[in-house]
């Protein structure tokens, strides 16, 4: 996805926002010459009320260009429609929340404000962001002005993964407003006479009243920024944060994303959302041969017509599919999502060999030890229809001592591998790529075979030390429901087969012949001898008296080489281990992906996260000096840059970088504001008063305001 896939990836979507905002332009657009009319009071709430703080620029836009009221219904319908979790549903969760704190916000922070309580600082940013995951209050505390402060965890992918927001009683009355670190400071909070323009003298006062972790947020709104609290000096970034909150809509990730499920719905004429009868889904935990965890998966839909075959004018077929998984961690916090497109054509000859399967497609993620929510979608691009299917899935940590059996997998088929791409291709390990079958507790018939496979995950060692030693393995497998039922095979499996990061790769093919019709379990145990240390896995599975399922084609997920190659896939092994709250292994990980694709912003920004949370301006440095920003770099991490080469004497860089970076970006004040202190440092006092001024102008410049 980078380097010149990123490239071309980016025209494309850039191309596509441009034919977006030119449709958003013209949609509905007057005649020339033809003035706009005016709302009607119940489109004009909806616009400057129910979705003042969620519409982007280029809806409100849009919408106010329309002229008849059945297309601003429709446009309101298609509004709430692509933010739907569920898009097709009759209801729409997101649409509820957002009216339900709406009616929060106006019964809890409008009183003692003057206005209305959606439009206060607080109402905003609940309605913005949701509840808080935590809150404190700090009504009466000795020397202090009332202050809540609230905590947040990963809201949304556009903010930081950690963050709170203050607000406070200016002068002790009214309404409770932001509090900005740098523009209000320390002092604004303190009631003393002793604390005015003494951030040091008010930083002791918060400290005795509300305790040194209040103290350390009225420096900073995020709690990995180094801060000098001896000094009480703070940095801009808590204002790109509140900027960002303001302006949460229009935020390029937020913009991208409305723009991605607009091209969809735009797209797909319908959705069928009916869970696990239209999409099937296998996962398997695998281990490669560098001990690298992954989840292999494999989507299969059920029927043969839901995939939809064009004829070509040369006797060929084509299709073209889209599968999209958005991966999350505990919580439901979104880590990252992959989206492949396939578009392919076939011989008139493998045509009549498919035409009667299913279709599949087999893909991977790398994805580290821990437990995982997986939101599936495909969609089919010819019928123009996308199924949408979940599932939990858990890796398990390799064992540092004993062993682990990973997961067991039934499986149709097992080829050798091609020996150059057997690490990266979806259900290969050991050398050998197997195909799974269609569901994970699968149907037989009677008199079949089931052939499982699985992996066991031992601690890495030389495998000549293995040599001679055996693990003893028993299959069991019968009817719960039928005691005595139970089958058992005992067998060993020499150890000298574990390859050198401690994984071996076996399986059994086992008669199925004389078993009874019902519901099946098997148990694998492996033993080792010498330790008595031992695993197990199991499988459910039916035998039926029935007509056996369609078999699949499957196809493999496109551009895995390419994906590590450019450092992609170390770069979300990287956002799992920082969700997971291993920063080191994040940190690693992240450094690979850089070095592979200069142009992986995410990699770039959490690299430089991880370095100044350290107070390593230097590292933070170094690494500007090797891979550089763009014009995509966000506002936190460039400001974070400029921080650190200002701290290693190298301020002039640091007015660059800041200067470049507004040529893209000229509404953010606190761009403005840093670069007005760097300009003062340099004796360049005119210029540093003009550029504040801008800021403040910037910041006043609320239309929700006016």
């Amino acid at each position: 996805m980078y380097g010149c896939g990123l490239n071309r990836a980016r025209i494309v979507f850039f191309r596509a926002l441009a034919v977006l905002a030119i449709a958003l332009l013209c949609y509905e657009q007057p005649i020339h010459g033809q003035k706009k009319q005016k709302l009607e009071k119940s489109y004009r709430e909806w616009l400057e009320h129910d979705v003042a703080y969620i519409i982007t620029k280029d809806e409100k836009d849009a919408f106010l260009r329309l002229t008849t009221n059945e297309a601003r219904d429709k446009f309101i319908e298609d509004f709430w429609e692509i933010r739907n979790p569920n898009p097709g549903s009759p209801s729409n969760s997101y649409k509820e929340e957002i009216y339900q704190r709406i009616a929060f916000a106006n019964a809890r922070f409008g009183i003692g404000s003057g206005e209305e309580g959606w439009r206060t600082d607080r109402g905003r940013t609940y309605i913005t962001l949701g509840p808080p995951q935590q809150k404190e209050v700090f009504r009466n505390s000795a020397n202090l002005y009332p202050i809540e402060i609230w905590f947040y965890s990963s809201p949304t992918p556009a903010l930081p993964p950690f963050f709170y927001v203050m607000f406070y009683q200016r002068a002790g009355s009214g309404d409770y407003r932001f509090y900005s670190p740098y523009m209000d400071g320390p002092d604004k909070l303190a009631t003393g006479v002793e604390a005015v323009n003494s951030r040091a003298a008010a930083l002791k006062m918060i400290q005795e009243s509300a305790g040194p972790e209040v103290a350390r947020v009225s420096l900073s709104l995020l709690p990995d920024e180094p801060v000098d609290e001896s000094t009480g000096t703070v940095s801009l970034e808590s204002d790109i944060l509140l900027n960002s909150i303001k302006n949460l809509a229009n935020l390029p990730a937020n913009r991208e994303d409305i723009l991605r499920r607009r091209t969809l719905k735009e797209s797909v004429s319908s959705r069928l959302l009916l869970e696990g009868r239209n999409l099937d889904i296998v996962t398997f935990p695998a281990r490669d041969s560098r001990g690298l965890t992954r989840l292999d998966y494999a989507l299969r839909l059920h029927s043969p017509k839901d995939l939809s075959m064009n004829a070509e004018s040369d006797g060929r077929y084509s299709y073209a599919v889209e599968v999209r998984v958005a991966v999350l961690g505990k919580d439901h916090r979104p880590i990252f999502t992959q989206e492949k497109k396939l578009t392919h054509s076939i011989t008139k000859a493998r045509f009549d060999t498919v035409k009667d399967k299913v279709f599949g497609y087999e893909g991977t993620l790398p994805l580290p030890p821990g437990k995982y929510y997986l939101d599936f979608q495909f969609t089919e691009w010819t019928q123009r229809t996308s199924y949408h299917t979940t599932c939990e899935v858990e890796i398990p940590a390799p064992p540092k001592q004993g062993m682990v059996v990973s997961s067991l997998l039934p499986f149709r088929t097992a080829e050798e591998a091609d020996p150059g791409l057997a690490d990266g291709m979806p259900f290969t390990v050991g050398g050998v790529q197997f195909t799974p079958l269609a569901e994970t507790n699968p149907t037989f018939g009677p008199g079949t075979n089931l052939q499982v496979m699985y992996q066991i995950w031992a601690p890495a060692k030389d495998p000549r030390q293995n040599l001679g030693k055996k693990l003893a393995v028993q299959y069991a497998f019968g009817r719960p429901a039928a005691p005595g039922s139970a089958k058992e095979i005992r067998e060993e499996v020499g150890m000298e087969e574990f390859d050198s990061a401690g994984s071996l790769v076996t399986g059994k093919k086992l008669s199925l012949d004389q078993q009874n019709g019902g519901n099946y379990i098997l148990t694998v145990s492996v033993t080792d001898p010498e330790t008595k240390q031992s695993s197990f896995g199991t499988l459910n599975f039916k035998i039926l008296d029935t007509p056996p399922a369609p078999e699949s084609w499957d196809v493999v997920e496109p551009g895995i080489a390419q994906d590590a190659g450019s450092g992609v896939l170390d770069q979300q092994r990287g956002l799992c281990y920082w969700v997971l709250g291993q920063f080191d292994e994040a940190r690693a990980w992240f450094r690979r992906a850089l070095q592979l694709g200069h142009a992986n912003e995410i990699a770039r920004a959490r690299l430089v996260d991880a370095y100044y949370a350290k107070r390593d301006y230097a590292a933070v440095v170094s690494l500007y000096s090797d891979v550089g920003v763009s014009d995509r770099t966000d506002s936190e991490t460039l400001l974070r840059i400029a921080t650190s080469l200002e701290k290693n004497g190298k301020t002039p860089q640091a007015i660059s970088v800041l200067e470049k970076a507004l040529a893209s970006r000229p509404g953010e004040s606190p761009l403005y504001l840093a670069l007005a202190q760097y300009y003062s440092e340099m004796g360049r006092s005119q210029k540093a008063a003009e550029l504040t001024q801008k800021a403040k102008d910037l910041s006043a410049a609320d239309p929700l305001r006016d």
